[in-house]
């Protein structure tokens, strides 16, 4: 679990601190950080008919995703999150992975699903080693990879974001609405600059990072404040939907929305039993089901 609670800091942290009030000078340079992943548009769109459709319209799906290297925009690939310094071997290892033993069960995605009244949400980790029919998919240095049932870690490795999505919606029938690559060499930055360390919990990471976009330190450190939104905006790459400083103030908006405790953590295993009833309630806008006893 400390995998999606490390990715959901990233996702919602990130929303956090670029929306605290900016001067109009800041907010263009900081737009302008962000990068906006077009390339995975496309593909997307030359491959709309296989898509799932939105069976409840108002909800909102993001796929968060990672990249070791800074790479992870719309040329570049990277490495999925969860390997080398960021995850390593077994670093995130749980029960209920559907993995063996020394098998990397790190997530290489989180989706953010918020219902439509924002009433409830859920963070769902993908793990890297869950086997999942891959498409073929266009590389973005050009080829195509082959299809493949294979680790979902591989998918971005092959085909980008593009890929990624596409492997996702073909596992569990729900349709992506927006993605947000991160930078983990980034994410590494505001960590050491909030004073956070890889090992601290996720959840007071993202207590942090709220203080610091909220509270009165950030008016009396501004510098620090400053510094500390254009790394993160440095680090994000999204699809045009949700792009720009506007969006993700509305994406903020929304997760605040959620009241205290509505905000539930799963993680997909290989178990049908477990994972169907979960996508299915994610399908249908319904809270997920309570996390089967171990």
């Amino acid at each position: 679990m400390r995998a999606v609670l490390r990715w959901v800091a990233i996702g919602a942290g990130l929303l956090l601190v670029v929306t605290a009030g900016l001067g109009w000078a800041s907010y263009r340079k900081f737009s302008g950080n962000i990068h906006t992943d077009r390339a995975a548009e496309k593909v997307l769109a030359r491959y709309a008919k296989e898509r799932p459709r939105a069976l409840v319209p108002q909800a909102r799906n993001i796929l968060m995703l990672g990249s070791e290297s800074g790479q992870g925009g719309p040329s570049g690939q990277g490495a999925p999150s969860g390997s080398g310094a960021h995850g390593g071997q077994n670093a995130e290892r749980g029960p209920g992975s559907g993995a063996p033993p020394g098998e990397d069960t790190s997530d290489a995605a989180v989706l953010l699903h918020l219902s439509a009244d924002r009433r409830h949400a859920a963070a769902v980790g993908v793990p890297r080693s869950l086997k999942v029919g891959v498409p073929s998919c266009p590389r973005p240095d050009g080829g195509t990879s082959p299809a493949a049932y294979e680790p979902f870690g591989r998918a971005f490795s092959g085909g980008g974001a593009a890929c990624s999505i596409r492997a996702f919606e073909r596992l569990s029938g729900i349709r992506v609405d927006h993605h947000m690559v991160v930078d983990l060499a980034g994410f590494d930055r505001i960590e050491a600059a909030v004073g956070a360390h890889t090992g601290e919990r996720r959840r007071e990471l993202l207590r942090t990072l709220t203080r610091e976009a909220r509270g009165a330190d950030t008016l009396r450190h501004p510098a620090r404040f400053f510094g500390l939104v254009d790394t993160a905006t440095s680090s994000l790459t999204a699809d045009p939907g949700l792009s720009t400083l506007p969006a993700l103030y509305e994406l903020a908006g929304s997760l605040r929305k959620v009241p205290d405790g509505a905000l539930a953590f799963r993680t997909l295993t290989a178990r049908p039993a477990e994972s169907g009833p979960l996508l299915a309630a994610l399908r249908a806008d319904r809270p997920v089901p309570a996390s089967p006893s171990r």
